[in-house]
């Protein structure tokens, strides 16, 4: 008691002290008059409210005694706490439509919403074209297991991620400071009902735009945090495949089996696409096909030619040697 008698003695001094400051100064600007009126409210407000924590403080201690003990009285737990939860799901599936039909209807029964929806692939011919989604969810927090649930029995979830983060000393600092923001902004407007010349009036609406600007600010921040509580986000992520990723770790057997299966797939695609690939070609083919024909016959008429012209000219030879034997031998 006496060290918070102290204390409190020490703070009126101080309002004493700027008391007689006060009243040496009393031809000074009425600016600087309303500004020492205002911190002098707040001094006194501020001594008047310490006063009456300790003399809460002492009454707790006697209280305290009596029971038996001479600590405070325990607080109550605040289990308010402001939580912030955040989900990454990678979901498999051999039917796109179904699964993400049956999604939809989980967000709309649980009061959700989609807040960004991206899906890519047309056809499970392709593992280059095969269908998947990136989704962006938000689901009331109360229903967010029920959701995760409903998707772990829809689909085979291969990855989950669940971050929590307490936000709750933050909006705390948060709603004080605007509490204290609003009180300061209607001791201003009061100031500014009593200020007689034009500077105490700029000056006193200066700081309001100041106040109104932090305060704007400040209730931006505290909706958000509201919305990011009440509705949790889920990134879901889902593929379309034809054999799904086991979560337990494979036996041999199965590694044989669905590499097997892997390779036999990726088999009749490569086969698919050939087929493809020279049906989808015909039209530059013929072309090809057709001036390749006619150079073949060019060249083939030429070196038929040639061999022509060299089976005369040897028959020629030929002739006139025997020609000139019998000329020869009479």
């Amino acid at each position: 008691m006496k060290k918070n008698a102290s204390l409190y003695m020490i703070l009126l001094l101080t309002i004493l002290m700027l008391t007689g400051c006060g009243g040496a100064s009393k031809n000074s600007a009425a600016p600087a008059a309303i500004a020492y009126d205002y911190k002098m409210e707040a001094v006194e407000e501020t001594a008047a409210a310490y006063a009456s924590d300790s003399i809460r403080t002492e009454e707790t201690k006697v209280t305290s005694g009596a029971l038996g003990s001479t600590n405070t009285i325990a607080q109550p737990i605040d289990t308010n706490r402001k939580l912030i939860r955040t989900v990454h799901l990678n979901v498999e599936t051999d039917d796109f439509e179904t699964l993400m039909n049956q999604l939809n209807d989980h967000i709309s029964t649980l009061g959700g919403y989609i807040e960004q929806s991206d899906i890519s692939g047309n056809s499970m011919q392709n593992n280059y074209s095969r269908r998947r989604a990136y989704m962006t969810v938000r689901i009331p927090s109360n229903s967010l297991d029920q959701f995760i649930s409903s998707v772990e029995a829809d689909g085979n979830v291969t990855n989950k991620s669940v971050t929590t983060t307490d936000v709750t000393i933050q909006y705390s600092d948060l709603e004080s400071r605007k509490k204290s923001l609003t009180i300061e902004q209607d001791r201003i407007w009061a100031l500014l009902e009593k200020a007689d010349t034009l500077e105490a009036v700029i000056a006193l609406e200066e700081r309001l735009s100041e106040i109104r600007y932090e305060l704007e600010s400040m209730e931006s921040r505290l909706r958000l945090y509201d919305n990011q509580v009440e509705y949790s986000t889920v990134y879901v992520n889902v593929e379309e495949v034809k054999i799904y990723t086991p979560t337990a770790p494979m036996t041999i057997g199965e590694r044989i089996t669905k590499g097997f299966a892997e390779n036999v797939d990726n088999m009749k695609i490569f086969a698919a696409d050939l087929v493809v690939l020279i049906l989808a070609t015909i039209p530059i083919w013929f072309p090809v096909l057709f001036i390749a024909v006619v150079i073949f016959f060019i060249i083939k008429r030429k070196f038929a030619s040639r061999n022509i012209k060299k089976n005369l000219m040897s028959y020629q030879t030929h002739k006139d040697d025997e020609d000139h034997s019998d000329t020869d031998n009479p």
